[in-house]
Order: C-alpha cells, then sequence, then structure tokens
C-alpha cells in the first residue's frame, strides 16, 4: 500500500521548490549578459558563483542517480543470535531480496542472481514487488529460476504484485507463504510466517508452532503485529517497500518512505524488544517515480544466524 503523508508532501514540496528557485536563478544570471548592457551590468559575485556551482553539482549528482548508483549494488552482512534457535545450532545463511521491480530493460537482476550464487545461501526470502509492468515479468521469471536452481527460494507478495491481472509471483514458480512453513537447515527447524501486502500477519503468527524460531515475512514495515507490538515471538521480522527512500538526503535520510510509520522503519536493522526487524532497500526503482537513487543503494542482504537457546529449554507445540 503506497501511504504519502502530509508531512511527506512538505519535504517533496520543499526540495522541489528549492531546485526551482536554483535553476530559475542560475537561467537569469546565465541569460542576464543577453538582457542588461554591459556597461550597468552587475558583476556575478560570490552568491552568483555559488548559485552557478550548486546548478552544476545538482546535475553531476542527477546523472550519478540515474547511470550510477542504481547499478551499485551494496550486500550487506547481517550476524544475529536468536532466542528461540538452539544454541548447538549450525550457522543458517538466509539471504533476502526484495523489490526488485523489473521492467524490460535488465539492470541488476543477473548481478544479483550471481552474487547470490556465490553466498551459497540455505534459504532465499523473496519479500515482494517484482515488476513494474508485465513488460518486466520475462525478467522477474529468469532472475527467479536462477533463485531456484540455488537455494529454496519463498515469497511473499508486495502492493505492486496485486496491480496485473496476472498473478506474476506465480507465473514466476517461486512458492509463495500460505500462513506459514516449517523448513529444516543444518538439521533445524525455522517456521517461516508470511502474508501478502494488505493481510494480516496475526492470524498465521498465532496459528504457527510456539517453540521453533520465527521469521516473519511482509512487504513493509506497517504489518500489524508492527503497528499493535504485537511481536513477541517473533525472531525475525523482513520487509521491504521502502527502498530505503530512493532518493535520500546526506544526514537527513530518505525523503519519503510510502509507510504509515515514516521514517522510523526506512531502511536497515532495528530492535523491537527480542523481535529483530530489517527494512531492505531493495534492488529496483518504483515504477511511478523516476528511475533514480540517490544515497539509498540497492542493497542484498545475507542474515547468518546463531543461537542462544540451551537444548533443556525447548518446547514446542506445533498445530497439524
Amino acid at each position: 500500500m503506497h501511504v504519502v503523508r502530509v508531512q511527506d508532501w512538505i519535504v517533496i514540496l520543499s526540495v522541489m521548490g528549492s531546485f526551482a528557485a536554483l535553476y530559475l536563478s542560475a537561467a537569469f544570471l546565465l541569460i542576464r549578459p543577453f538582457l542588461v548592457p554591459e556597461k550597468i551590468r552587475p558583476k556575478l559575485g560570490l552568491g552568483g558563483a555559488i548559485v552557478l556551482t550548486l546548478t552544476v553539482a545538482s546535475f553531476i549528482c542527477i546523472a550519478y542517480a540515474f547511470f550510477v548508483e542504481p547499478y551499485n549494488l551494496q550486500i550487506n552482512y547481517i550476524k544475529l543470535s536468536l532466542d528461540d534457535l538452539p544454541a548447538s545450532a549450525k550457522p543458517i545463511r538466509i539471504v533476502q531480496v526484495s523489490d526488485t521491480h523489473c521492467d524490460s530493460t535488465i539492470r541488476l537482476e543477473n548481478r544479483v542472481a550471481d552474487e547470490i550464487e556465490k553466498i551459497k545461501p540455505d534459504l532465499i526470502l523473496f519479500t515482494g514487488d517484482a515488476v513494474n509492468s508485465l513488460d518486466g515479468q520475462k525478467n522477474f521469471n529468469e532472475f527467479a529460476a536462477k533463485l531456484l536452481r540455488v537455494a529454496p527460494t519463498l515469497a511473499v507478495k508486495g502492493d505492486w504484485d496485486f496491480a496485473f491481472d496476472v498473478d506474476v509471483l506465480k507465473d514466476s514458480k517461486l512458492e509463495l507463504i500460505p500462513e506459514y512453513k516449517i523448513v529444516k537447515i543444518n538439521g533445524t527447524e525455522l517456521c517461516i510466517v508470511g502474508a501478502d501486502s494488505g493481510s494480516s500477519c496475526g492470524y498465521p503468527l498465532r496459528n504457527s508452532p510456539k517453540g521453533v524460531p520465527k521469521i516473519v515475512m511482509y512487504h513493509n514495515p506497517d504489518a500489524d503485529i508492527i503497528l499493535n507490538n504485537e511481536t513477541d515471538g517473533v525472531d525475525l521480522y523482513l520487509c521491504g517497500h521502502t527502498h530505503g527512500g530512493q532518493i535520500s538526503l546526506p544526514f537527513y535520510g530518505a525523503l519519503i518512505t510510502q509507510s504509515k510509520q515514516g521514517k522510523k522503519y526506512e531502511s536497515g536493522l532495528h530492535k523491537l524488544g527480542s523481535t529483530n526487524l530489517y527494512t531492505n532497500r531493495g534492488i529496483g526503482m518504483e515504477g511511478h517515480f523516476p528511475r533514480l537513487r540517490f544515497c539509498a543503494r540497492p542493497e542484498l542482504t545475507v542474515f547468518e544466524l546463531t543461537g542462544t537457546r540451551t537444548a533443556e529449554s525447548k518446547s514446542t507445540d506445533r498445530q497439524n
């Protein structure tokens, strides 16, 4: 669900207004020699030099945001110790992929698939938003096929995955989480709880077995269990959607996140009691916005999970 708050509009309009004022000022300085006779023409001065310098710098930033950063993949490695994972368990390696937003033109899809193959994960989790249009379906299907050759890949739907007449993720052959799925990795069981964008996480979470480490997959950081502070029993909550703002400013961060909670979980790792929440910046770029990324590099996240629970404390309550 796309959420643009009043505060977001204020930021957007302020930034756009600042750029408009800068470019109008620069345009005036550039055409002034043709309008004002040289005898009465004021010198450029420090202020004019600053305006022209900022204008040139802004064009360089725009070129970087269009031609460079969208292809500059960042791989983040996160080590987490989970209370519900046995201390004796072998480390579990999970890769999170999110927000590919595939178009007809291939961008990072092949690079991401190659990097995941090098990482050799035990499990791959895709947290939604596969394509910007059906023109990108072929690219996403090929990308998904490469993932499936590397490791089991589970998925939930993002808001963009409901925008088309066809079921984009079903067509890709990725396995959609019905409510929860028990997976066994290196002899250790994990419970992957999933809900599609706009659905409740609370219901599948309540029905899932107790005493098994739980990872919740949801497209954005606005699931009911987050908004209602009902994350007990959740070891790791994985989401995307925000793109880290996609356009972010130094020291300020994301301009907008399209999240009900604004910038609270705009990107990266956050702690909610014993729950780890991670917001992935995604691979692609939002279909409604310019295809730009600035200070919000495409992200692939690798989690290495280890445990702290002793064998004596194990308690499993599984519903058939």
